[in-house]
């Protein structure tokens, strides 16, 4: 294994190319680094041994650079053109590429990533997000859906999926039944009814046939579930799937008994949470999601193997590190938290993380922060958002320990977190603009700030340790 080097601070190898991709397989995505290639991980689960192989191919064909992506998925960076066909080939050896591009697309299934590791799950989901996620690849009619159209299959129990949206989610319930929401987060989805476990996979398919047909009946359709949903309701869905569904008819159900295998009623609540809401309009960071903070570490041995939590600044590592995290486990799990759950780790596996400059303590201040790529990565980006970022860690920690996320984004598009954060610095030309509980683009408190300045700026609040609603009063 080569030697390791900070992540954070590495340099492409390959310098920017010119947009390629692989007939027939799927069209990379041309970064400031090279070709972004990504690894589908189906139900999140990574053997340790493929681990270790993918560590090696994106030695081999990229810059050695792996983030983790929020919807569970690894990305290999820096990948030059003509060494697309031999990476690709070599990952649909090891089943983590589909045959074509159409069946790859649409391939976006999200899983509980502690399923069959947590012993207070309400089940384990894997099996059923394997075989929905063989049934996209497999179903040609299913391939007209747009290409970031989700899925989720949620187990609950520790590390549930609550706060994530998309369009389909499956949300386990006592019955075992499946609590089956359209557009949304758990809260936010509008409630279709519930299915059988075993019933998933073809209901799933139903839906996603019922949205093709309704959207095109509109004059403009709408891509994402919750467009269809507020356009024509969720009964012109429940129609079509009807015989799918079991349980209490939903115009009953979001408070009532769901049925138990003893026969016992629950009543049916959002899972429990203990961590503070996220900043109003927007979901949470990668380090701000607090499944992640809070299963960083070892975890309780349940009846099945524990797990250790591990994350890295803005969910970046390097090839060394995975392969090295590999060595510790038998498997990997991959969160959509962007950080990395060891299953079973061997002893001494907290410690070899640590060196490996893993974050194990769900209070180190870094996971509050969050950035993109910036200059090092982003054709776009004119900063170093990620040192900038671990400047503000080094220099503002009474602001962090304070705020829920500050957010180094390194153009208005906010590809990292598009929502709000409570101090958001937004690059422009080299220069910063920084604002207070807003979103990339927003508003600024100070604006045209030389790298240095805006961490100095975002410094000076920290002194007067500063909440979240002081910040408001700060603007």
């Amino acid at each position: 294994m080569s030697a390791i080097t900070q992540p954070s601070n590495a340099l492409p190898r390959n310098p920017p190319r010119r947009r390629g991709m692989c007939p027939g397989v799927l069209a990379p995505m041309e970064v400031g680094d090279g070709l972004l290639v990504r690894v589908r991980v189906p139900a999140g689960v990574l053997p340790a041994a493929s681990a270790t192989r993918i560590a090696e191919l994106g030695r081999r064909h990229g810059n050695g650079l792996v983030d983790l992506s929020h919807r569970g998925n690894l990305q290999l960076r820096g990948v030059a053109a003509p060494d697309m066909a031999a990476l690709i080939a070599e990952l649909r050896a090891l089943g983590y590429v589909s045959d074509d591009a159409e069946s790859e697309a649409v391939r976006n299934v999200l899983t509980s990533p502690t399923a069959g590791l947590d012993g207070t799950a309400v089940l384990d989901v894997r099996p059923y997000a394997l075989a929905l996620d063989a049934r996209l690849a497999a179903d040609r009619a299913l391939h007209r859906l747009p290409p970031k159209f989700g899925w989720l299959v949620d187990g609950g129990g520790q590390a549930t999926l609550f706060d994530s949206s998309t369009d389909v989610r499956f949300d386990a319930v006592e019955g075992p039944l499946f609590r089956v929401g359209l557009g949304g987060t758990f809260e936010g989805a509008a409630l279709l009814g519930h299915c059988r476990p075993d019933d998933l996979v073809e209901l799933a398919a139903a839906l996603a046939r019922a949205f093709l047909e309704l959207r095109q009946t509109l004059a403009e359709p709408p891509r994402r579930m919750a467009g269809l949903v507020k356009a024509l309701g969720v009964e012109a869905l429940r129609e079509r799937v009807a015989g799918m569904l079991t349980g209490p008819h939903p115009s009953h159900a979001a408070h009532g008994p769901l049925p138990s295998p003893a026969g016992q009623g629950r009543e049916l609540s959002p899972p429990r949470t203990s961590f503070p809401p996220p900043p109003s309009g927007g979901g949470s960071g990668w380090g701000q999601t607090p499944p992640t903070r809070h299963f960083l570490g070892h975890q309780p041995s349940w009846p099945q193997p524990s797990w250790l939590g591990v994350a890295f600044p803005f969910g970046r590592l390097d090839c060394d590190r995975l392969e090295a995290l590999a060595a510790l486990t038998h498997e990997i799990r991959i969160t959509p938290w962007r950080a990395l759950l060891l299953a079973a780790p061997q002893d001494g596996a907290a410690e070899r993380a640590t060196a490996l400059g893993g974050i194990l303590d769900h209070q180190d201040i870094r996971l509050k922060l969050t950035a993109c790529s910036g200059v090092t990565g982003c054709d776009v980006g004119t900063t170093d958002t990620h040192a900038d970022g671990l400047a503000i860690a080094a220099r503002a920690a009474g602001l962090l320990e304070a705020v829920r996320m500050v957010h180094v984004s390194g153009c208005p598009k906010g590809c990292a977190h598009p929502g709000v954060a409570d101090v958001t610095l937004t690059a422009r030309e080299g220069v910063y603009d920084v604002a207070l509980n807003a979103a990339p683009g927003g508003t600024p408190w100070r604006s045209g700030l030389t790298p240095d300045a805006a961490v100095t700026a975002v410094a000076s609040l920290s002194g007067a340790d500063l909440s979240v609603e002081e910040l408001s009063r700060v603007r």
